[in-house]
């Protein structure tokens, strides 16, 4: 009877979002002008002027006199105004921009100007694209581990040559990488194994029996005994997001968080348990969460308060609340059963199990 109330709760909540058209609305608390920061993204930025951020192209105008008209620096200034239609339009509005000049030892001069804002804070997800990995449990299994040293150490840092059970690897570089942990969805199936970078290696010819040596560097953490080594591949373009666009009908759970902690807020990192057959990276979703159920007893407890004995044999209605939109994330980078996404905007606590749908 629950989970039929959940499942009748959640088609009821989500009915209007699936039925009427998308309507562009400014915030109220919109300003009619802003002056662009240095810090600033545009997500940021879109975020004062609308409830939905990714609708910016819809409302941005630009000065096609100006170089660069699609970006946006800091300085410029940005004009709230209405259209003959009625509809909202963001003006920009830029002072000629003032170069200064760096003299080099050659005395060549080089104009410099401001750096452009970004659209979201790429610093906080960088990391993920190069290193940041899922694996099947059989491509782990297989991947080669550090069984030791040449000094008999159970921990190793950088410049350290440590010896791995695989013979003749080949030369070049390598990732020293940990299981972080195991994905499972909400139905309790395997989805994948999350590998966390721990360090680089570059494997070493030599003629060891069964054996290969690697030269441990640039390490984030100790590395120690069992932990395993992929072959590095450097993804060129950190940023791939080209477009924005909301969901539609995609739906998903937030099943972990890349910090393994239980709760996540406004720029965590999160694995969803949906892949590349549904997303790309540049959806955008809403976050969904359900407050604690109500026990309507004498008195009034959540279902989480009673003990367990007592709720087995309680003839009182369990009432759910409601699932209430609590945020919202981009996906950044997609995988064959999970993605990862970054949480764009959050009112609250973001727990596990959360449920990601349109925004």
């Amino acid at each position: 009877m629950f989970n039929n109330l959940k499942s009748f709760t959640i088609a009821l909540l989500f009915t209007p979002f699936f039925l009427y058209a998308e309507v562009i609305k400014l915030k109220v608390t919109a300003p009619t002008v802003y002056i662009v920061k240095t810090g600033d993204t545009l997500w940021d930025i879109s975020n004062l002027f609308l409830s939905k951020p990714w609708y910016w192209p819809e409302i941005w105008r630009t000065n096609t006199q100006i170089i660069n008209p699609h970006l946006i620096f800091p300085g410029d200034e940005l004009r709230l105004t209405k259209n003959a239609a009625g509809e909202p339009i963001i003006d920009l509005v830029r002072s000629q921009q003032k170069p200064y000049i760096v003299r080099s030892p050659s005395a060549k001069q080089v104009p410099k100007y401001n750096q452009p804002i970004a659209v979201l804070p790429w610093h906080k997800i960088t990391p993920y694209f190069n290193h940041e990995k899922v694996l099947s449990e059989q491509e782990y299994a297989a991947l080669p581990s550090i069984i030791g040293s040449t000094e008999g150490s159970e921990y190793f840092a950088n410049g350290d040559l440590v010896l791995v059970n695989k013979e003749s690897m080949t030369s070049g570089h390598y990732e020293v990488v940990r299981k972080q942990q195991t994905l499972y969805n909400q139905e309790g199936d395997f989805l994948a194994i999350a590998i966390r970078h721990i360090a680089g290696g570059q494997a070493l010819v030599s003629s060891i029996p069964k054996q290969s040596l690697v030269l441990l560097s640039a390490a984030n953490l100790e590395v120690k005994r069992g932990d395993k080594l992929l072959k590095f591949s450097e993804v060129n373009d950190t940023h791939p997001i080209v477009q924005i666009k909301a969901a539609t009908d995609q739906k998903a759970q937030i099943i972990a968080a890349l910090s393994q902690y239980q709760l996540s807020s406004k720029y965590s990192v999160v694995i969803i348990d949906i892949g590349n057959n549904d997303v790309e990276a540049g959806i955008v979703m809403g976050i969904y969460q359900q407050g604690a159920a109500v026990l309507d007893s004498e008195p009034a407890q959540y279902l989480n308060e009673s003990q367990t004995l007592e709720r087995a044999f309680s003839f009182n209605d369990v009432l759910p609340q409601p699932w209430m939109k609590v945020g919202e994330l981009l996906v950044f980078k997609v995988f064959s059963k999970v993605s990862y996404a970054l949480v764009t905007r959050s009112s609250t606590v973001i727990r596990k199990g959360a449920i990601v749908a349109k925004p």
